[in-house]
């Protein structure tokens, strides 16, 4: 059975505040996803920084690093690589 109306474009909700660099300490949390961002925003975001991430690792690999610590930059390289095609592909669904 064919639906006669398409489904409605995939929405994602608003970011929820989320803290990082805690440090572990009494103090509050150094820095904060805010809430209330457009989940399109975010994830745009994300690809843009797990780029650079690849591409300093990349550099790095390549340039800087020993034989005993190139695979651990290259595991860094892959895994950036793929947070960037995870957020890619959810924001490409996003704009079906």
């Amino acid at each position: 059975m064919k639906k006669i109306v398409p489904d409605p474009p995939l929405k994602l909700n608003p970011t929820t505040e989320q803290p990082f660099s805690t440090c572990e300490s009494s103090h509050p949390p150094v820095f904060h996803v805010s809430s209330g961002i457009d989940a399109a925003d975010a994830l745009v975001h994300a690809s843009l920084l797990a780029n650079g991430i690849r591409q300093i690792a990349d550099d790095y690999a390549q340039h800087h690093a020993s034989e005993s610590h190139s695979g651990l930059i290259w595991t860094i390289h892959h895994s950036a690589e793929a947070i960037k095609a995870l957020t890619d592909a959810v924001l490409d669904a996003m704009e079906r």
